[in-house]
């Protein structure tokens, strides 16, 4: 071996042995790194043609585990979704009672039953009346306190996924940029190890944000997809999109998150039709889309059918109660109904005139079941006649109301015990809200009475725009009904004909509920109105706003309960007694002190009400205060569950991450141990140059 081949072999090992000290000492640097993988350099013969000419970096690499690298990835996936949704758990937790405490929505209840309590003890207290309207109110006050809180956590949560949603498009775009480069220095067997390092801390955060599947596409370049395919890296870079709304309500209908393909020269994005929201499986963006789109709203349908449950049975109540002395005028709500249409009442009730010491002026019992003529203007004729013009029951855009026709008298409505009056469950009074107690933003119920053959009465040509969503709050049908035929059968099937009819049948109820029934193909389904210009006759209400459709109008019943306000002005409004029937004309039939009316209100407490399946509680025969506790425990458990998903995807998580530092961790007593190895062969190839210059210093001597 020459002179020179001892040189160039030592030059090598200084090279090669300078750069495994570099190596090493950037692993010493990143001990406390999360996430770091350490680097090993791999050497080999430099050969040259057949002789050894000293040596050469193979390669530089990472040392990871590709399959607990994987496992990781999904472990952080699954834990960043249950970690958000344990978040928003505890958000909703803070702003509820304990079931056993009077803060919460039991107690609320309870302390409503309490006031009426001590009222029938007195029912001539107005301070009593006071107390018991004012906790009423407040019962109010809190479920609408927390039905807005849902509806404000549901636009958190969507702020959050647009936040989300613009960090997955920084990381994309981090390791689009980074593949290219890496494949440089492959290619070129350079050191990529600092850039796969960058690569892979992108990778980690992405896998926080959303699940994703890592495919090595060769030459150090990797395309990355969802769980379930869809493409997020890859020959052609992506970008995700999603618009959120402004102000979040119970209507309130999102867009999905879409992927496009993106003109990395321009920057522009293609148009796509790729929704993402049905394939992100893991990662908080699936913990938001979840709250945002199933669990929140289911919450909030169970709070709206608690609301709805409790307007309608304290009114159904206060409408069979007289105030002493009885009101000038009782004004009801606006139902929709017109006076040609059919009144469709059974049974009995009696409309009755007292004086100012609840003395009977005049009364009429009307059987409805007897009753000549089928239509509410024949009940309204039969009434008026059978008081001879003491009083006038009359109907306006929708709105009955009786009024009494001398000063000073009063006018109400009652029950007959052994047959009393009904349509769709609810007696005349009840069913047109001519005395109702308490109020809400919506209707109590959407049962109206109406049969298919019924003339449906909407102006023709009106239109309402009806958008149907699956579970995760992705449209999946539209569809523009325009009003046109004569019957609400005519409705129903244009309905069952459209787009919708594809995923659902729609029928009515015998208590005349419009019912939308999915196929069980499809799972849960949501419906939405979009916009509505129908309106029955001159009632000005609209097709959804008669039947109720869309999930808002569930929802919404928990919103601004409270005493109506003719009565919070005026206590002595309240209803309390009960209108004595047997009384005959110039007799009292209405006594002040009479606390029958307050009895019943004391017994609706225990009073079984029948509760349709609301946000994955299913239909139940309970009272009030056991199904607000039912909400409790259900919201309970939701965060609960949720808490022990989050505590056991960590652990996965922590298990797996330990398991991967022990084998890409960097070991501080291993890497003391090369370096001590490739500071001594440093030296050694410096001492071989040493060498070689003595020997060349040696035969330089020999020829002076």
């Amino acid at each position: 071996m020459s002179i020179n081949s001892i040189l160039n072999t030592a030059l090598t090992g200084l090279y090669v042995n300078q750069s495994a000290l570099a190596t090493t000492s950037n692993n010493v640097a990143n001990v406390n790194t999360p996430g770091y993988a350490r680097q090993v350099v791999h050497q080999e013969a430099f050969v040259t043609g057949t002789k050894a000419g000293g040596v050469k970096i193979s390669g530089i690499e990472r040392v990871v585990d590709q399959f607990l690298v994987r496992a990781t990835y999904n472990a952080n996936s699954q834990y960043g979704r249950y970690e958000v949704e344990n978040v928003f758990q505890e958000r909703l937790q803070s702003f509820l009672g304990r079931p056993d405490q009077n803060n919460s929505l039991a107690g609320d209840i309870g302390d409503v039953f309490e006031a009426i309590s001590e009222l029938a003890l007195n029912p001539l207290s107005s301070i009593l009346r006071e107390d018991v309207l004012s906790s009423i109110n407040r019962f109010g006050t809190d479920l609408n306190t927390l039905a807005t809180t849902i509806q404000e956590l549901r636009q958190d949560a969507s702020n959050q996924i647009a936040e989300s949603v613009n960090k997955v498009n920084a990381l994309l775009e981090r390791i689009d940029s980074l593949n290219p480069l890496i494949t440089r220095e492959v290619v070129s067997n350079g050191d990529a190890g600092s850039l796969l390092e960058q690569r892979a801390q992108a990778l980690s955060e992405l896998s926080d944000l959303v699940d994703i599947t890592i495919t090595d596409a060769g030459n150090g370049v990797i395309s990355v997809t969802t769980s379930t395919g869809v493409s997020l890296v890859g020959q052609t870079g992506y970008r995700l999109v999603y618009n959120q709304p402004g102000l979040v309500t119970s209507s309130s209908t999102f867009e999905a998150i879409t992927v496009h393909k993106i003109n990395k020269l321009t920057g522009e994005l293609s148009a796509s039709s790729v929704k993402l929201n049905d394939d992100i499986q893991g990662g908080s963006i699936k913990g938001l889309l979840n709250l945002r789109d199933k669990e929140l709203p289911e919450i909030a349908e169970q709070l709206g059918r608690l609301g709805a449950e409790f307007v309608d049975e304290v009114n159904r109540i206060h409408n069979e109660n007289v105030a002493v002395p009885a009101p000038a005028v009782l004004t009801g709500n606006n139902v929709g109904l017109l006076g040609t249409d059919p009144h469709g009442f059974t049974g009995d009730a009696v409309f009755a005139i007292t004086d100012a010491d609840g003395n009977l002026v005049n009364s009429v019992t009307i059987d409805f079941d007897a009753l000549a003529g089928g239509t509410i203007n024949d009940v309204i004729t039969a009434v008026n006649a059978g008081l001879g013009g003491a009083a006038t029951l009359a109907i306006t855009n929708g709105v009955m109301s009786f009024t009494a026709a001398v000063p000073g008298e009063g006018v109400s409505i009652s029950q007959v015990a052994a047959d009393p009056s009904e349509r769709a469950g609810r007696g005349f009074s009840h069913y047109f809200g001519l005395n109702d107690l308490v109020e809400a933003d919506v209707p109590a119920h959407f049962e109206t009475g109406i049969v298919g053959t019924d003339n449906h009465g909407f102006t023709p040509g009106g239109t309402i725009f009806i958008e149907l969503s699956n579970e995760n709050g992705l449209p999946l049908a539209d569809y523009t009904l325009t009003i046109g035929g004569t019957s609400y059968n005519d409705l129903l099937t244009d309905l069952n004909a459209s787009p919708l009819g594809t995923y659902a049948t729609f029928s009515f109820s015998p208590e005349g509920e419009l019912l939308m029934t999915p196929f069980s193909a499809f799972g849960e389904l949501s419906m939405h109105v979009k916009s509505d210009s129908t309106s029955r006759g001159a009632t000005g209400i609209s097709l959804s706003q008669f039947f109720g459709i869309g999930d808002e109008f569930v929802a919404d019943a928990a919103l601004a309960m409270k005493i109506k306000d003719h009565i919070d002005i005026d206590s002595a409004l309240f209803a309390t007694a009960r209108l004595d029937q047997t009384a005959v004309v110039g007799a009292n039939a209405l006594s002040i002190g009479d606390q029958e009316g307050v009895l019943a209100l004391q017994d609706l407490q225990e009073t079984v009400v029948h509760f349709t399946q609301a946000g994955g509680l299913a239909t139940m025969d309970v009272n009030l205060g056991q199904y607000a506790s039912s909400i409790l425990a259900d919201i309970g458990l939701r965060a609960s569950l949720t808490e022990g998903y989050a505590s056991d995807t960590q652990a996965l998580a922590d298990q797996l991450h330990q398991k991967n530092t022990d084998v890409s961790g960097v070991n501080l007593d291993e890497e003391l141990s090369n370096m001590i190895i490739y500071q001594n062969a440093y030296s050694a190839a410096a001492r071989i140059m040493q060498s070689a210059q003595d020997l060349y210093d040696s035969l330089l001597g020999a020829f002076r």
